[in-house]
């Protein structure tokens, strides 16, 4: 079954990664962020070596040296990475689509927006 763009906002590319790291907390445990892939108005694309489950809450936390920050979210999607498709050869074996429920705040914060 093949499932079509729902995307309601542009996505917008990350040209660079963030100076801090990124891990997705989950009730089950904190998986490391490989890459974040893009941003848009309403939620982030991220690798992840961990398959996740479809609607479940998250947060996505960001620290540095002197800053933690942290924003809820929930799983909109999650599929293993088609490395033939010119993905990073790096980055975690799923890509997964996370809701995120203020994401322009998040972005701007972590200096990614």
């Amino acid at each position: 079954m093949e499932i079509g763009e729902q995307r309601k906002h542009e996505r917008l590319e990350i040209a660079r990664q963030a100076p801090g790291k990124f891990r997705l907390l989950t009730p089950a445990g904190a998986y490391p962020i490989a890459a974040i892939r893009d941003l848009s108005g309403s939620g982030i694309r991220v690798f992840l070596d961990a398959s996740l489950a479809e609607r479940l809450d998250v947060v996505v936390e960001y620290t540095e040296l002197t800053l933690k920050l942290e924003m809820q979210g929930r799983v909109a999607w999650c599929t293993a990475q088609d490395h033939g498709t010119g993905a990073a050869k790096s980055a975690g074996r799923y890509v997964v689509g996370i809701e995120l429920f203020s994401p322009f705040l998040f972005m701007s914060m972590a200096g990614l927006y």
